[in-house]
């Protein structure tokens, strides 16, 4: 293994997105230094100089570029705009940590993950549920075979969410915000890949959105069920996730892991939850420049995350059409 160094990053696309980025990096100045920060925006450049005290600030990349030496960028513009700015960043060699999703639909997502593979830089995606919420520790207990054979999973997220700003007007809407990081999840913690899925999408006139504000999923992985509800219009709050197993059930949300056997009910904590979002992001971006270290593919990897955003995409062709879709080895 190489040793570690302290890196060079940017921060492309300083929206609200972006304060997790920041701050995550902000406490790993042995790992990290923030040396520029780019958004056409203005008031988003003076929101960083007075908030991190980064006053290396660019309205684009190529002055950026022209300005500052950096080796890797967090990427967490518009999902609309993302290939543009990864192909040009791609093309100066700097290494990419890129925000979810990775791109809009597989087929735009291949473009990115090619321009990353062309230009031989890593790519990796912020996939930060795998921490910020119990995934983890669900796969620890998986694996350790706690609940002997999964024969299905159940997860719901209910909430009111109103979302302004560019993603209001986005045609796709919820599943884009949320449910990308639950099929990451769902994929994170069985460690198979889905068959097919079959979803419905409703959009609530409650909720100024272009986009769906509600959904109803259910996903085959191998012989393994997923059902999966989804609703930003909810009046109810309620995210929970249930593991039935053969030999125990997990029960489990941001903050706990719950395994429940013959023998009882075991409580795990997860310290990334709530206020340790920001280490969540940091733990990927790390994971992809331990990974340019190392010589080796991020376990976060934009070709991984294919499979991801097979699911989503996916997800949006069956709402539409009303017929299930089939994958290839995770892969649309």
């Amino acid at each position: 293994m190489s040793a570690r160094t302290v890196h060079r990053v940017a921060i492309v696309g300083c929206g609200v997105v972006s304060d997790m980025h920041f701050r995550g990096c902000l406490a790993h100045p042995d790992r990290v230094e923030i040396v520029a920060a780019v958004d056409p925006s203005a008031e988003r450049r003076a929101w960083v100089a007075e908030t991190f005290g980064v006053h290396a600030t660019f309205p684009s990349i190529a002055e950026a570029l022209d300005q500052v030496d950096f080796d890797a960028a967090v990427v967490s513009t518009p999902s609309h705009v993302r290939l543009e700015a990864v192909a040009e960043l791609a093309a100066a060699g700097i290494h990419l940590f890129v925000e979810k999703p990775l791109a809009d639909g597989v087929a735009q997502a291949r473009e990115v993950v090619a321009a990353a593979a062309d230009a031989g830089v890593r790519l990796a995606v912020d996939q930060n549920f795998r921490y910020h919420y119990a995934f983890g520790q669900a796969r620890d207990a998986i694996r350790d075979g706690r609940i002997g054979r999964v024969l299905s999973v159940d997860h719901c997220e209910l909430m009111w969410r109103e979302v302004t700003g560019w993603r209001a007007d986005q045609v796709h809407h919820t599943l884009s915000v949320m449910g990308v990081h639950w099929f990451d999840g769902f994929r994170y913690i069985l460690g198979v890949e889905a068959d097919w899925l079959t979803a419905t999408t409703h959009r609530s006139p409650a909720l100024h959105a272009a986009g769906e504000t509600d959904a109803s999923i259910h996903l085959r992985f191998g012989d393994i069920g997923v059902n999966y509800t989804q609703s930003f219009s909810s009046r109810v709050e309620r995210v929970e996730t249930i593991v039935i197993g053969e030999e125990g059930t997990l029960r489990l949300d941001y903050g706990i892991l719950e395994i429940h056997t013959a023998d009882g009910v075991e409580t795990i904590a997860n310290p990334w939850a709530g206020d340790g979002k920001p280490e969540s992001a940091f733990l990927g971006l790390d994971e992809l420049l331990s990974s340019v270290e190392d010589r080796r593919q991020p376990t976060n990897s934009g070709a991984d995350n294919l499979r991801t955003l097979s699911l989503l995409d996916g997800a949006y062709r069956s709402a539409e059409s009303g017929e299930p879709v089939r994958f290839q080895d995770g892969v649309l």
